[in-house]
């Protein structure tokens, strides 16, 4: 009986944990730092993208014009963008809602 118990316990536990939808995450995220403007010189962008897609694929523009295939995960509440070609570190971002994710290095909203 206790046994039965504890599994129960521990099963409503392991069930009860937030987790992220794939779905509600997919698309695409952009920051544009105060007194970026994009349109100036587009092989210098100063603004930046994600974009989430099905099956755990991430394709990143850091700045510039170079788009960077990788790959993501979701452990709870944050989504852990892998590193790229040795250009970009992993990202850390926690979700926020529907249309917005903070990045944990330095707090900026990334808006979708």
């Amino acid at each position: 009986m206790k046994r039965l118990l504890i599994f129960s316990l521990v099963g409503f536990i392991f069930f009860s944990c937030d987790k992220l939808d794939e779905p509600d995450l997919l698309g695409t995220y952009s920051f544009i730092p105060e007194g970026c403007d994009p349109e100036a010189n587009p092989e210098y962008n100063c603004g930046s993208f994600i974009t989430l897609s099905a099956d755990g694929v991430a394709d990143v523009l850091p700045s510039g014009d170079i788009i960077y295939r990788t790959s993501y995960k979701i452990r709870g509440e944050k989504i852990i963008v892998a590193k790229a070609d040795e250009i970009i570190d992993q990202l850390v971002f926690s979700y926020v809602d529907n249309s917005t994710l903070r990045n944990e290095r330095d707090g900026a909203l990334w808006i979708k």
